[in-house]
């Protein structure tokens, strides 16, 4: 390489590492940032293993606690249910976090993307639509009780027309008083209220989010 296009190239390298929003932080920094405009220092990637599988293992990486959450939750969904199908995640964040195609959030760590239990028993490599007959109601009701009953869970994002089918059929056995703490329905989808909320694009999965870890001193919500 010509010593002046050498050149060129060390000064982009130096201004680009000197903008870095991972300058100077510690290497355990953790959830850096917002979900949606953030980074992940120190996170651990999800491995796959008999209680759960990872579609997409360079797209799996999530700070500690969320990390560890999920594969506790996996392990209790085997105990609970030994015939049922491992537990499927899809995207939590890349390595170092930041934008991650198509998401506009799942960009420090705190964000995972976990499959719905079907009603026909069987393993999908794929988020399949639950809008149909298709959703297992007891199983995906166990596992988002499972999921915030051992989690610091902000939100689950859920079709508002999915919660729907989830809450009408519980509802015949849960408290109305503990039900309305989770669910958003049967308020209006604009409603700022529980933890499973609707958002578009989300009748085929359960979109999880924990709170920022309480070490994690850079972290937003």
């Amino acid at each position: 390489m010509p010593r002046k296009a050498f050149r060129l190239v060390w000064f982009i390298w130096l201004a680009v590492a000197a903008c870095s929003p991972l300058r100077g932080l510690p290497e355990n920094a953790g959830s850096v940032g917002s979900t949606d405009n953030g980074y992940l220092v120190g996170g651990i990637q999800l491995p796959s293993n008999d209680d759960l599988v990872v579609l997409e293992p360079e797209k799996a990486w999530g700070t500690p606690e969320l990390v560890h959450l999920l594969e506790a939750v996996a392990a209790d969904m085997r105990l609970a249910y030994p015939d049922a199908p491992p537990l499927v995640v899809g995207h939590l964040s890349r390595r170092e976090g930041g934008s991650l195609s198509p998401h506009r959030s799942h960009q420090s760590g705190r964000d995972a993307d976990v499959a719905m239990y079907a009603a026909d028993n069987k393993l999908h490599r794929r988020f399949l639509d639950m809008t149909s007959a298709e959703l297992d109601v007891p199983k995906t009701w166990a596992l988002i009780d499972t999921l915030q009953t051992k989690g610091r869970i902000q939100y689950i994002l859920l079709d508002w027309e999915v919660q729907q089918r989830i809450y009408e059929e519980i509802s015949l056995f849960e408290p109305e008083q503990r039900l309305a703490s989770l669910f958003q329905y049967p308020r209006p989808r604009r409603t700022r209220a529980g933890i499973v909320r609707h958002a578009s694009g989300h009748c085929n999965h359960l979109h999880v989010r924990i709170h920022c870890p309480e070490q994690d001193t850079h972290c937003i919500e």
